[in-house]
This record gives C-alpha cells, structure tokens and sequence, in this order.
C-alpha cells in the first residue's frame, strides 16, 4: 500500500490527484477512530491539499465517514462542509465537532441549500436558529419552524407567527411546536388569521392535547408519502391504495374532506359501513341522521372524522354550523349505547355458560 500511494503523489496528473485522494482517504477512515493525533493532522493536511482537485463522489463518501465521529479533523470537516450541498449535508446535519462559533461562521457564508440542512440539526442552539431566521428565506424557515428539537427565540417565533398567515405548511409545523407556549401563542394571535388563533387558543387553554398534534403531524407526512395517490377518482382503488399504504379509514375521510371532495367521502363511507351510495347519499343530504351514524359507526369511524363530515356537510348544504355539533354529539352517543349494548350481550352471554356449566 505504501508503495503504490508513493507512486499516486509522484503522479502529478489530475487523475493521480483524484486517486491519491481516494486512497488516502480509504486507509485512513478505515480505522479512524484508532488513529492518533499526530496521525489525523497529518492526514488532515494531505486531505486539504488535494481536496480542490478530489472527485465528488469520493468527497461525499468521506464526509458520511467523517459526519457521525468524534475523531474527525475540525480543518478536514469544515471544508467539507462548506463544499457542494450535497456532500457537505452529512457533516452539517449530525456533526457534533462544530462549536458555537463555527455554527455561526457557516450560516453568514452558506446558500439557501446549506442553511436549510442547517436548520434540521437536533442540537442547534438559539443563537443560530436566530442569525439562519435572519438570513434564510421562506425554506430555511419551514425547516426551523419543523425542527422541534431546535431552540427558537421569541423574536424568531414571532417572525415564523408572521409567516405562517402566508405560509400553510409553515403553520402546520409552527403549531405543532412543543416549545410553543401559551405565552407565545397568546403574543402570536393578533398576527394570524382566524382559522390559525383558533388552534392557537387551543394550546393556550389546554385543549391541543398531544394526540392531537401526532394526528395533524401524521396527515402532513400522509400528505407528502400519500399525496400523489388521492389523485385518482376511483375510491375503490383509493381504498386498496390505502390498506397497502397502511392508511386508515379515518386518515383517507379526512384527507378527502380536507381537499373539499364531500362526495368522494360519503362514496368511500358506503363502501366501508356497506349501505348503498344511493341510499347514504339520500341519508346525507336529506337528514336522515340515524342511517348515518349507524353507517359510520359500522365503518368504524372514529369521532374527529366524523365531526369533520358533519361539518363539512353544513357547509356544503349550506346549514347552520350548529346541527354539525349536534350530529357529532350523537354520535358520540350513539357509539357509547352500541358499545354499551355489546357489553351487555356479552355478560348475558358469559352468565348462561356459567349457567349451563353449573
């Protein structure tokens, strides 16, 4: 090995250069957390020296080496990182090597690209959330705004509050922020539209519980794994997309209902609770309520996507908001008698075997 690194460095030619790159590289990260500091610097150095002429891909393989490991050269990994997106991505996401300053350093120099990978660091301090909401734009943002692990000031909340009027995927993350407290939200409100202070208010009395929150943050990635497939108008193929996605009945309704296709829901709930469209759509639109709970219920519709259709149902017919509220709390009942009603059959059920057994 010796022998043939010897030759690459007398190689002189741009394809010695890349090469000699690539083997160094190769001997040295094999065993990197063995190596000694005398060992690292010098490695660091020859590294440096050859980087400018080193192809990419070798560039990208030694940053994913280099990225997760404390032994790494500070020099080596720093010039990495302000390399090409895509090979400085590993070190800036996970490096742990970077103090304070370095942070800091690279956000005044880095493109948008860098700034966003930036911002997706799960040990990024105020100080450097604060300069990246200060330099980056609308990209930058929504990364900080869904990186739950960075610690934001007031000041960029409120900057992240003012962009989310504009900004809906931003607001989606923005609020579902563990670090959003009721304080935040109640300066945020007079910033953002009715449809945001609503689920703001929610936080500041209580009321967004984390379930909740998984759930809006479970549609969002549905919205983004999934989305391409709610295209299609044919719900029975939307359904079997569904089971083989691993998405639930009350995910689809609410997408569906989200994306305003009424219709689509009540034809995917009469396939589900086994009714006629004709005679659920008859149901629906003619207040039938009875035929729709029970439809519902024998889907197994959970209560958040049933109040959602109830809602949307008002909306569409042009019925006061309120009779959606009333449905929903029938329904709420309505599941709690058929369950109740279950329980019984079983009791009677289990005191005649005990019965017979006697």
């Amino acid at each position: 090995m010796a022998s043939s690194l010897i030759s690459l460095a007398k190689d002189e030619t741009l394809e010695g250069r890349q090469k000699l790159f690539a083997e160094v590289s190769k001997l040295v990260i094999a065993d990197l957390n063995e190596r000694s500091s005398k060992e690292l610097d010098l490695f660091a150095e020859v590294m440096l020296m050859l980087y400018g002429n080193s192809d990419l891909d070798d560039r990208l393989h030694l940053a994913q080496k280099l990225a997760p490991s404390a032994q790494s050269p500070a020099d080596l990994v720093l010039r990495i990182a302000k390399d090409d997106v895509k090979v400085a991505m590993p070190v800036l996401a996970e490096c742990k090597l970077f103090t304070l300053d370095d942070l800091l350093d690279l956000v005044a120099q880095a493109g948008e690209a860098h700034m966003v990978v930036l911002a997706s660091r799960k040990d990024l301090p105020t100080e450097v959330s604060d300069a990246l909401a200060q330099r980056g734009g609308s990209a930058v943002l929504r990364a900080l705004a869904g990186n739950q692990a960075a610690k934001l000031s007031r000041e960029t909340m409120h900057k992240l509050g003012k962009l989310a009027l504009e900004d809906s995927a931003l607001c989606d993350d923005l609020v579902l922020r563990p670090d959003l407290s009721p304080a935040v939200c109640q300066e945020l409100l007079p910033l953002v539209n009715d449809d945001i202070k609503k689920r703001l208010r929610n936080i500041i009395e209580g009321s967004f519980s984390q379930e909740q929150r998984d759930q809006i943050a479970r549609l969002k990635v549905l919205r983004k794994t999934f989305g391409e497939a709610l295209n299609t108008q044919d719900i029975g193929s939307l359904w079997r997309e569904a089971e083989r996605s691993a998405v639930t009945l009350d995910e689809l309704m609410i997408l569906l209902l989200q994306d305003g296709r009424f219709n689509h829901a009540i034809e995917l709930l009469s396939a589900r609770g086994r009714i006629a469209l004709s005679a659920l759509k008859d149901a629906v639109f003619n207040g039938k309520r009875d035929v729709v709970l029970r439809t519902a219920a024998k889907a197994g519709l959970e209560m958040p996507a049933f109040a959602l259709l109830a809602k949307s149902r008002c909306a569409n017919l042009k019925l006061p908001a309120a009779q959606g509220a009333e449905w929903t709390s029938a329904y709420v009942k309505h599941v709690a008698e058929a369950a109740k009603a279950r329980q019984s059959r079983c009791d009677d059920f289990q005191a005649r075997r005990r019965e017979k057994s006697a």
